[in-house]
């Protein structure tokens, strides 16, 4: 179980003080045991950061799932719970990190959402590009990494948009987006063509 604790300590330290920031001296503090013990356990710090990319990643996705049944009450619900909303940090984090784990990290989450607009998610299908004349052909990649980024965005301006919302935290401020996100993934926003 110390390997648990330590990566939990780790995704901690790397949400709060990057992944520069952050040392194994500290995650080894935060966990409660040696630097040595850090290190046996996961190699290098590399490996370390390698885990708790996985670690959230699987984490984040699998609460997603739980909660999809609740439509746009999801995320606060997800962002209720403390723990979630480090994880949340952590990936921020990654995300804007220009590391080759950063970008592996972006990749992953491409390779996530390309695989639910092929297969589904709790219950949902999603419409497929047409082709038709006027029309943008099928281009799986890029239809995947833009849901992707539009998936994202809110996690990563949160604060922004909280400041224009009025809002107070991140769940509030997801609270706020999520039915507008809803609406406009169900029904689009272009309501006709010029």
């Amino acid at each position: 179980m110390r390997s648990t604790e330590i990566l939990e300590a780790a995704v901690v330290e790397f949400a709060a003080h990057g992944f520069a920031g952050a040392t194994v001296r500290g995650i080894a503090r935060a966990a409660g045991v040696s630097p040595g013990l850090v290190l046996h356990h996961f190699g290098s710090r590399d490996g370390l950061r390698e885990e708790c990319d996985n670690h959230v990643f699987a984490a984040i996705t699998e609460v997603k799932r739980a909660n999809a049944d609740r439509g746009t009450a999801a995320l606060p619900t997800m962002l209720a719970d403390p723990r979630m909303r480090v994880y949340v940090d952590y990936l921020v984090a990654s995300l804007v990190d220009p590391s080759e784990h950063g970008q592996r990290f972006f990749d992953h989450y491409v390779d996530t959402v390309e695989e639910i607009l092929d297969d589904g998610f709790a219950g949902y299908t999603f419409r497929r590009m047409g082709g038709k004349a006027g029309e943008a052909s099928e281009d799986r990649r890029a239809r995947a990494c833009a849901v992707a980024l539009l998936g994202l965005a809110p996690a990563m301006l949160h604060q922004r948009a909280g400041t224009v919302l009025g809002t107070a935290d991140m769940p509030e401020t997801l609270s706020r987006l999520g039915p507008q996100l809803f609406d406009i993934y169900l029904h689009g926003l272009i309501e006709e063509k010029p």
